[in-house]
């Protein structure tokens, strides 16, 4: 008897890694039944661990509008065993690409409990120069948020880290700004209001008298703001960080 309960909770546990790996055949599925005339780059997919029954797939489209390439996005929550649309949300020239290369995509699914009916989740995307002197990175957020058929975007193009700066042979300045997204305790419009709490770090590279390289770092303390939610979405504040 304890065999088979262990044989069983094996089994178990077993699914979601499977269905994680699975999940990829849905990409292409997905591209031949509403984007048959067009190919996607850097597509990604995950089962959603807070309903397993649903997967979240990101099918981002370039485009080449006179030497700048330009990202359509489609957002698509998915039936984890069918691939059947439950819901997306598209969004025409969502990323540009061009000094700053916009490299990769990442499916977050923190704990963005908006209320007690609503869980959202993100994608990021992160774009770096790849110079070695001139050095550029960046990553942004979306949020999104499922209502009956529609994936609606609730944070748009939120920057959540930001580095540059000039460095060469240990002489220069880089200077880096990270944030993270959290929850806040008040509600507006009944989905609970965004913290963004963030803090900034600056690196200076020099040599001493004796040929040595000195790096001095300083940071500041932690400092954050509040997005309030207005019915439709989050609007950031200007200038958007």
């Amino acid at each position: 008897m304890k065999n088979t309960q262990k044989l069983l909770l094996l089994i178990t546990l077993s699914f979601p890694m499977v269905s994680s790996a699975d999940c990829e055949k849905w990409i292409d599925y997905l591209l031949e039944k509403y984007h048959s005339s067009r190919e996607s780059d850097k597509a990604i997919c995950k089962i959603w661990p807070a309903d397993e029954s649903k997967t979240i797939v990101v099918l981002p489209f370039p485009n080449d509008i006179e030497g700048t390439i330009f990202y359509d996005l489609d957002v698509l929550l998915v039936d984890t065993q069918s691939g059947e649309l439950i819901a997306h949300n598209w969004q025409q020239n969502a990323f540009v690409s061009d000094a700053i290369e916009l490299n990769n995509f990442e499916i977050d699914t923190a704990r963005y409990q908006l209320n007690n009916e609503s869980r959202a989740f993100g994608v990021r995307a992160n774009s770096a120069n790849g110079s070695r002197y001139v050095p550029i990175s960046q990553q942004v957020i979306n949020l999104y948020v499922q209502q009956n058929e529609k994936l609606n975007r609730i944070v748009n193009n939120l920057m959540l880290n930001n580095s540059g700066g000039e460095w060469y042979d240990c002489d220069g300045e880089y200077n880096s700004r990270n944030a993270v997204l959290l929850l806040g305790k008040n509600t507006t419009n009944n989905y609970k209001d965004l913290i963004v709490s963030y803090n900034e770090q600056k690196e200076i590279g020099k040599k001493n008298s004796e040929g040595e390289c000195i790096e001095e770092i300083t940071k500041s303390a932690k400092r954050k703001y509040t997005l309030h939610y207005n019915g439709v979405e989050y609007p950031l504040p200007e200038p958007v960080y």
